[in-house]
């Protein structure tokens, strides 16, 4: 399970509510400041930018907030809105201008300090998140809001214990506060307190959207599972699936026949493993099926800890049919995949951006490494890297034309190593037991714990970890060392 970024901004105080009629008590609040003559007109526009904002349509929004802007230059609040609007669409430095701007009219606002320092957090400007944050706090003490995006704050700066006493101090103040005892969750796994972690993780189910079970199917409890069929529901991440396919091993050993539920691009990948007896589509009907288990829910049922995870790989052959063959020359020593994405889908050409996510300039030292032939299995916005850096001789696209992730396994199966952010390619090199070496960010997921060059999931696995603040660049320079020590070696 990918930590996502559940970062939650502030547009209104609790309860206020737009109008469409001019003069709601929000919009009186926000543009006190507009002229006299201005007035209605700023408090018109300022409820149409709301109803614009609530329903997604963030250009309009900006819009009119900037509008609002001209006639009520000292409005903090519409600062603040401006601000999340622009983070929302992707914009997180202008956001951070707007944050600024609210609090140099109106300083000690705490839920403008905390949606700073996420916006902060976009851009990887770690250590102001987190001073961002701790003013949050201090002018908030008491909002359950506040503590949690703080704790975000600190454990993607790498400050565990101290995100876990925010997460804790959010949940006595808001005991229902289900998001933060989630949060609180991944970081007593990320600690490697597993059995805490998985145990306190199950009110994930109680989220709005987030129980992936039928209603008319028994749940696994642990129980004896001989000549019983168990469907295990999927939840979202593609790399946690590839992930945590592993224990279906052990439920086939325990007598089970086992099902499993996938997005289509999933589908033929998983299909060739021979502990699963079926596949299905995600919400699909399942007959004759039991019982079920949600996928996170597989180590608690099973005791996993750290010291116990099946190590076992290849776990996920490689399938018979799969992408073209690569074009390896014979002087090559090293055929290299690079992937920069966290997703499966690549890098979103709009939008926030994703926790991991790298840029093809990041790897650029890599390029100079003699005697290596390099091939990029990115897809989406950030496969156009390679040609806006003109890296077209030195790196083969092969990303666009991956149809599926039966298609990636395949051509990592033909390399000689793959580096990697934190992504699916990631887990499925792991799973078929290749050479893998990924590049991780302060505060990734929960499942490479900390402080490790190793993981307990992947033998084949060697994770070079980012401090906090540094640039990836750095990072990357260690594994250009790495390599070279490799090719020495060989």
């Amino acid at each position: 399970m990918a930590n996502q970024n559940t970062a939650q901004a502030t547009v209104l105080k609790p309860g206020q509510k737009a109008s469409t009629k001019t003069g709601s008590p929000a919009a009186h609040t926000a543009v006190a400041s507009a002229r006299t003559e201005h007035a209605d007109e700023a408090r018109h526009l300022y409820d149409r930018a709301l109803d614009h904002h609530r329903a997604g349509r963030l250009d309009q929004a900006i819009k009119d907030y900037a509008s609002v802007l001209r006639l009520a230059p000292s409005a903090p609040d519409v600062y603040n809105n401006l601000g999340v609007a622009l983070r929302s669409a992707g914009r997180p430095e202008a956001a951070i201008a707007c944050y600024r701007r609210s609090l140099g009219i109106r300083p000690g606002a705490a839920s403008v300090y905390t949606n700073l320092g996420n916006a902060l957090r976009d851009i990887g400007e770690t250590a102001k998140a987190v001073e961002a944050h701790r003013r949050a706090v201090k002018h908030g003490p008491k909002s359950p809001k506040a503590l949690y995006n703080a704790g975000l704050a600190f454990r993607e700066g790498g400050h565990t214990k101290v995100a876990l006493e925010h997460f804790a101090r959010a949940v006595k103040l808001e005991p229902t506060y289900a998001q933060c005892r989630v949060e609180h969750a991944i970081t007593l796994l990320q600690m490697g307190d597993w059995q805490r972690g998985f145990k306190e993780l199950e009110i994930r189910l109680a989220l709005p959207g987030r129980d992936p079970r039928r209603k008319d199917i028994e749940t696994w409890n642990g129980s004896a599972l001989q000549g019983r069929t168990i469907l295990i529901n999927y939840e979202g991440d593609e790399g946690t699936l590839v992930q945590f396919v592993r224990f279906a091993a052990a439920l086939k050993r325990g007598g089970a026949k086992v099902v499993v539920e996938c997005p289509p691009h999933l589908k033929h990948l998983l299909s060739s493993s021979t502990d699963i007896a079926a596949i299905i589509n995600v919400g699909a009907d399942a007959p004759g099926v039991d019982v079920q288990v949600p996928l996170l829910s597989l180590p608690a049922r099973l005791g996993t800890l750290v010291d116990s995870v099946p190590e076992e790989t290849p776990y996920l052959p490689v399938p018979r049919v799969g992408a073209n063959a690569l074009n390896i020359q014979a002087e090559t020593r090293l055929a290299i995949g690079l992937v920069w994405s966290a997703s499966w889908e690549g890098r979103a050409a709009k939008g926030p951006k994703r926790h991991g996510d790298m840029m093809l300039d990041d790897f650029l030292e890599l390029m100079g490494v003699p005697d290596l032939q390099m091939f990029s299995l990115e897809r989406g916005a950030g496969a156009n890297d390679i040609s806006r850096l003109g890296l077209q001789p030195i790196i083969e696209p092969t990303g666009q034309s991956l149809m599926d992730i039966a298609d990636l396994a395949s051509t990592i199966d033909q390399l000689d190593l793959l580096i990697c952010t934190n992504s699916v390619a990631a887990h499925v090199a792991g799973a078929l037991g290749k050479p893998v070496w990924m590049v991780l960010d302060t505060g990734a997921d929960w499942g490479w714990l900390q402080d490790r060059e190793d993981s307990p999931w992947y033998p084949s696995m060697r994770i070079f970890r980012r401090p906090a603040d540094t640039p990836w660049t750095a990072t990357v320079a260690e594994v250009r060392k790495a390599l070279l020590e490799v090719l020495k070696g060989s």
